[in-house]
């Protein structure tokens, strides 16, 4: 675990039931919710009884009253409680109604309630059920402080109960860990822990002292994992918890706790133990070769006893058939001889593989649980490259890898014979076989030209293999980013040629020899498989792309020696476009492939080269080469006519082919691009992506999604019906119900390794990313629809307590794109993503501005009408100065990592900062009469600074790219809505701080009468003025823009413009022209004019409902 400024959010609280014991009105009243009733007859039955469990109910039935001051009796009589050491609350059920009391009043659980649930289990030690629901209690909320408390009592009182020894042990480990624990506290209690668990756990065998190996292990998995805990913490000498390790890794093996023996071999990986790693791993490696020799032997012999008992049987059966055919007539002259051999031979050859099953079956039966746990782990990767690991760390590891490699082999030919391999584990061992080949090559190559032949062979090798399996790029990336230049050339050109042995496959190798390139183009082999010919290609396009962006510290591209664009070889993504294109198309003409091949197969190769090659589109388009803090959109440079072909190509395979999720959420990032948002929607909507999930892929659609669209949050969208809803929901439940009540059961049950995961899980959806995009997204979306906010940031449990102490996670899985690129290259998500990814940074800011603008939109009941009018206005800004200060700092410290952000982003942030300062300067000057001399210019600085960033932000969205020619005026507008609906959120904030401040004067006028023709005053409400006009008139754009474009995409031949876009090229003097148009003219192929027409109503449709979505926005 990791020490973090907690995010606290409360556990939900289950509403108690009364007991028994109470009268049946009292009982009726409290579970009808009639609180006046419920207060009234406790205070009767109090008064009558002095039992202080009605005095409990009295403060429960008023924390849920309407009356402010009611609402905090729970609250209040806990404070008081904890604070009076001499009141015990001595009654378990009347502690759990004052909990419910105080739920959502914002107290520290450890405090309040944790202090009350320790004093109660020490006034009543001898209490077991007292004791345990105070226990449950405290580890539901997290507080291991008197969770503690409670265990060590329980152990002291209840000795006969062994399982308290452990919960004692575990809960002071579990408090030590958390940031609740005083750091001068914890070794103290992490060495306690360890010292009370080695006494325990000598007792189960695990005896630090004695080197009897045969004394029987008696203790669970959980247990095991608590003492790998103990061990491995810092209050352990290093030399002696790896000799521990060392010591009892193969018992705990041996006892069947596989899981215990990973997680030993996790820590000695960490702690670089690597003499101990190949020792154990060494072991076990040996003892399965050992188990699988005996077994392979057994079952020999168990086959021969099988068939020789068939046979003896079969003479039996045919001596008794002859007798029973003696004397009829003979068999036909004409029956062949050799048909009579072939059968026998076939019926042997059945009955030996039967009799084979069998012996397999029988053997096995009789296979021990050690040597089922040795078997198991020895044919885990996990094991192999730690022994892989262990041996590259040695000086000279050549010829240990050589030794290692030979244990292996002698392995995998013990599994084979024993019948336990399977093909993927050989798989696994031939890529083991890969990486100990590339290690040893590293360090000693006498012969480097022999050398590099072994490590391209063996590549291609294992490539021809396994093309097949979806996993055969990424399996060899890390190999292929190794090899030379020299290596590359011989790699590709040899797999182009395996390529172009089978099928109707074309591959343009840029550099290889005229002779070459006549034999890729004529020498076809038609009797081939054209599938594993298509899968080829595509794997070696893929390596091309991933060669073409492997780049550091080079000027020339790796490959193919042209000059870099930006870290990028351009000349290598126009071969692989062509390239993929024409196989795509030959692909896609046959229907044998198409229909009846690819529906059984593992991996699709159409789906390969559509997304390499669209990929390689983007590229050639240079999306995203302007600063994200500089431009209104990632297309704000690009080349609009290949990332329309990319999408028509993608979309194109998708309706044909729909199974296929990487291609899809390409295309769903794409279509959020260029504002086809519904059509990204439906897309979205096929992934089905419920719950957990939607922590970790949820920012690929909703990321920025209310500036985008925020037709999304339409008419009867509210605080419980939005696209945002499920994630507030998947939040709440999960952190304050489902993991703590997991966590309960998971200690009642003594799964105590389930219970470290469940804190992390907890922690880890408090501290991502996703939650605060949730929670702002939801916020701004129903802005745009209400005009004004809805809840108070305050007033969210899910961040009420963020701050910038904590330090927040980009949880989002962006495995689900695909990724060709080398691993310093830009990748896929940022390739095609609105701008930069989701950051702590972002988050906080993002937060921040919402309790600027909920300080600012914040409204006094109109029946609040207090006695001292001067007095509350002096305490206002008190409040508003300090508030506004505070975020003004915390703003403009962040504004300092502004590449985190868009550029309309920037704009905002900084208009939010200037804001903050304008606010508390204002408050200073007007409110308390305590001016500075600055103080007045400062206000005319900061609303003149809050325009021109406003102006300049207006003025960025209304200006459109030199590279869009006047046909594609209208696609800018498009692909600008994330500017377009930030502009409105910078726009909405300035016309609050407008009405704010001169709210706050109106105020001041009527308290004060000699400020209602004050000079300063009339000044300040002209300025005022001003910026309200500055944010109408950028809004009256925005308004303009709006049924401008919302007139044009109701118009018609949007199919003649879109292929316009799409393939006419209008650049007068282009270098590319001709590829361009071989490119156009491939793709016209792969989307006929029906299927580019149906795209092309998609997209219009899109459009259209986009902009009627905007047209119901309330801009200002």
């Amino acid at each position: 675990m990791h020490e973090m400024e907690p995010n606290h959010i409360a556990p939900w609280v289950v509403w108690p039931v009364l007991k028994r014991s109470c009268d049946a009105a009292l009982q009726g009243a409290f579970e009808e919710r009639n609180w006046p009733v419920v207060i009234s007859l406790a205070k009767q039955r109090y008064k009558s009884t002095k039992d202080p469990y009605y005095l409990a109910i009295e403060v429960a039935g008023r924390s849920q009253c309407d009356n402010p001051s009611d609402q905090t009796a729970g609250r209040d009589a806990v404070l008081k409680l904890v604070a009076d050491n001499s009141t015990l609350v001595k009654d378990v059920d009347a502690l759990a109604l004052y909990e419910s009391s105080c739920y959502g009043a914002k107290l520290s659980y450890s405090e309040t309630i944790g202090v009350l649930r320790s004093r109660l289990v020490k006034a009543k030690p001898k209490d077991w059920s007292s004791s345990s629901q105070c226990l449950m209690s405290c580890i539901y909320n997290s507080d291991w402080l008197h969770a503690q408390e409670i265990t060590a009592s329980m152990e002291k009182n209840f000795p006969a109960e062994k399982r308290c020894r452990i919960q004692n042990i575990f809960t002071t480990h579990m408090y030590s860990q958390t940031p609740a624990c005083p750091v001068g506290s914890r070794e103290l209690l992490a060495k306690l822990a360890k010292l009370r668990g080695d006494k325990e756990f000598e007792s189960r065998g695990l005896s630090k002292t004695s080197d009897d190996h045969s004394a029987p292990l008696s203790l669970t998995a959980s247990e095991a994992w608590l003492w790998i805990e103990l061990q491995s913490g810092p209050q352990t000498p290093l030399t002696d918890k790896i000799a521990a390790f060392q010591k009892h890794a193969l018992r705990l093996l041996g006892s069947g706790l596989n899981s215990t023996f990973v997680e030993i071999l996790l820590v000695l990986e960490k702690q670089k133990a690597w003499g101990s790693v190949s020792q154990i791993c060494g072991q076990v490696v040996d003892k399965a070769i050992d188990v699988s020799q005996r077994e392979a032997s057994l079952v020999e012999k168990k086959q021969a006893e099988i068939l020789q008992q068939r046979r003896i049987q079969k003479k039996s059966s045919d001596k008794e058939q002859g007798e029973g055919d003696a004397g009829h007539a003979q068999s036909p002259a004409s029956t062949s001889g050799q048909n009579l051999s072939d059968n026998k031979d076939s019926i042997a050859a059945n009955d030996s593989e039967h009799a084979k099953h069998v012996a397999y079956k029988v053997v096995r039966g009789q296979r021990s649980d050690q040597d089922k746990a040795y078997l198991m782990l020895a044919m885990d990767p996990l094991v192999w490259n730690s022994l892989v690991n262990s041996a590259s760390e040695k000086e000279n590891y050549s010829q240990t890898l050589k030794q290692l490699r030979k244990s292996l082999d002698k392995l995998m030919k013990a599994l084979v014979r024993s019948g336990e391999a399977k093909d993927i584990d050989q798989s696994r061992y031939d890529r083991v076989h890969l990486r100990i080949l590339f290690l040893r090559d590293a360090q000693s190559a006498p012969e480097p030209e022999a050398a590099s032949n072994t490590r391209v062979e063996h590549l291609l090798e294992y490539i021809l293999k396994y093309h097949w399996s979806v996993a055969c790029f990424e399996d060899v990336r890390k190999f292929v980013e190794a090899l030379n230049h020299e290596e590359l050339q011989m790699f590709i050109q040899k797999l182009g040629r395996e390529a172009l042995k089978e099928g109707e496959v074309s591959y343009n190798v840029d550099i290889l020899s005229a002779s070459f390139m006549y034999m890729l183009t004529h020498a076809k082999n038609k009797d081939g498989d054209k599938y594993k010919g298509l899968t080829l290609v595509a794997i070696l396009l893929q390596i091309r792309f991933l060669v073409a962006t492997s780049t550091r510290d080079s000027t020339v591209c790796k490959y193919c020696r042209s000059e870099l664009d930006n870290s990028d070889c351009m000349s290598c993504f126009m071969s692989i476009v062509k390239a993929a294109l024409e196989n795509y198309n030959a692909g896609m003409r046959d229907d044998n492939l198409r229909y009846h091949i690819l529906p059984k197969t593992n991996g699709d190769p159409l789906s390969d080269l559509a997304m390499v090659g669209s990929i390689s589109l983007l590229k050639l388009a240079r999306v995203g080469r302007s600063p994200g803090y500089t431009a209104g959109s990632p297309l704000h440079l690009a080349d609009i006519q290949y990332i329309l072909q990319a999408i028509i190509w993608l979309d194109s395979y998708l309706t044909a082919w729909p199974k296929n999720n990487p291609l899809r959420m390409l295309l769903l990032k794409l279509y959020l691009l260029i504002g086809c948002v519904s059509r990204a929607k439906s897309l979205w909507a096929q992934f089905d992506i419920k719950n957990a999930i939607l922590d970790s892929l949820g920012p690929l659609f909703f990321d920025r999604i209310s500036t985008i669209a925020p037709g999304l949050f339409g008419p009867g969208a509210s605080i419980r019906r939005n696209p945002l809803r499920p994630f507030i929901d998947y939040y709440s439940k999960a952190i304050r119900s489902t993991i703590p009540k997991q966590t309960v059961e998971a200690f009642k049950g003594g799964n105590w390794h389930t219970i470290p995961s469940m804190y992390e899980f907890g922690e880890g959806l408090k501290k991502s990313c996703t939650l605060v995009m949730a929670v702002i997204e939801e916020r701004r979306g129903l802005r745009f629809k209400a005009g004004h906010t809805l809840t108070s940031i305050a007033d969210d449990p899910l961040v009420c307590n963020l701050n910038l102490n904590y330090e927040l996670k980009d949880m989002t899985d962006y495995s689900y794109l695909p990724n060709f690129g080398g691993k310093d290259s830009m990748p896929t998500e940022v390739l095609v993503g609105q701008g930069p990814m989701l950051s702590s940074t972002r988050a906080h800011l993002s937060l921040l501005t919402e309790r600027l603008v909920d300080l600012l939109d914040y409204a006094q009941p109109k029946d609040f009408k207090p006695s001292r009018q001067g007095h509350v206005l002096s305490l206002d800004r008190e409040y508003v100065v300090e508030t506004t200060e505070a975020l003004r700092l915390q703003v403009q410290g962040l504004l300092a990592k502004r590449e985190g952000l868009t550029g309309p982003e920037v704009h905002y942030y900084c208009i939010a900062s200037m804001i903050a300062k304008l606010v508390s300067d204002f408050f200073q000057l007007y409110v308390s009469h305590k001016p500075t001399s600055e103080s007045g210019a400062s206000i005319d600085s900061s609303i003149k600074e809050v325009l021109a960033v406003l102006k300049e932000q207006t003025t960025d969205l209304l200006t459109v790219p030199t590279n869009y020619h006047s046909e594609l005026r209208a696609f800018h507008g498009f692909v600008s809505m994330h500017a377009m609906g930030t502009l409105r959120e910078s726009i909405f904030l300035v016309k609050l701080t407008a009405g704010y401040l001169t709210s706050t004067l109106d105020k001041m006028k009527a308290s004060d009468k000699a400020l209602a023709n004050n000079n300063e005053t009339t000044w300040a409400v002209g300025q005022l003025k001003n910026m309200s006009a500055a944010a109408t008139a950028s809004a009256a754009e925005i308004k303009s823009r709006i049924k401008t474009m919302k007139q044009l995409v109701e118009g018609g031949g949007w199919i003649d413009r879109l292929r316009d876009w799409a393939f006419t090229n209008h650049a007068q003097h282009d270098p590319q022209r001709e590829d361009r148009e071989m490119i156009a003219e491939a793709l016209n192929v792969a989307v006929d004019d029906a299927a580019f027409e149906r795209w092309a109503g998609t997209v219009v449709d899109s459009w259209q409902e986009l902009m009627n979505g905007w047209s119901a926005v309330k801009i200002e």
